[in-house]
């Protein structure tokens, strides 16, 4: 019973250094400094703000200046996602095409992966006049889809990286346990 909780134990260490520290998990709730909320979650908003009215600029104007109130941040940097939502809606509102608009928001923004879900996402209602809210349906929904193909590879590595080492802790117990006394009372009879 003791080599079965040791080897247990050695596994589940195992496993646990293993894995340890290879990715943080963002639990739900308000972000933290630095951090960026969820692509779908932005598209929600947006298609919220149209449902009740707003055109696209206003939708975005008002949900950067929300994630540059949300308290979290004392001073914004100048790389923050509300200051570059905002800095489209005014770019929109001022009649800049929808190109031109996205243009202020340079190459190297570390945002720069949820504008372009967005700005693709928005772009063909932009641009012939369509309601925005289907196409931001399935932008959310393939991200979705895409997001639990990674969480369900993951899974998939990480029960191939456990077996290992419970197989190495699991054998020997295993075999000290069962297979040798079962020898010695062979060969004891």
């Amino acid at each position: 019973m003791i080599w079965q909780l040791l080897a247990a134990g050695t596994a589940g260490m195992a496993a646990y250094l293993h894995i340890g520290g290879r990715r943080a998990v963002a639990l739900p709730g308000r972000p933290s400094c630095g951090t960026v909320p969820p692509v779908p979650l932005l598209l929600e908003l947006v298609a919220v703000a149209v449902r009740q009215g707003s055109s696209i600029p206003r939708a975005l104007a008002v949900i950067g200046e929300t994630l540059l109130d949300d308290g979290v941040t004392v001073e914004p940097d100048d790389d923050a996602l509300g200051i570059r939502l905002v800095a489209v809606a005014n770019a929109l509102n001022r009649g800049a095409d929808w190109d031109n608009a996205w243009g202020v928001v340079p190459p190297d923004s570390r945002h720069r992966r949820s504008l372009d879900a967005i700005r693709e996402t928005l772009a063909p209602s932009w641009k012939h006049g369509v309601s925005p809210l289907m196409r931001i349906e399935t932008a959310i929904e393939q991200i979705d889809r895409d997001e639990r193909r990674s969480i369900e590879e993951d899974a998939a590595r990480l029960s191939v990286r456990v077996l290992v080492p419970m197989g190495l802790c699991f054998l020997p117990a295993f075999v000290l346990i069962g297979v040798i006394p079962s020898i010695v009372s062979f060969a004891g009879a």
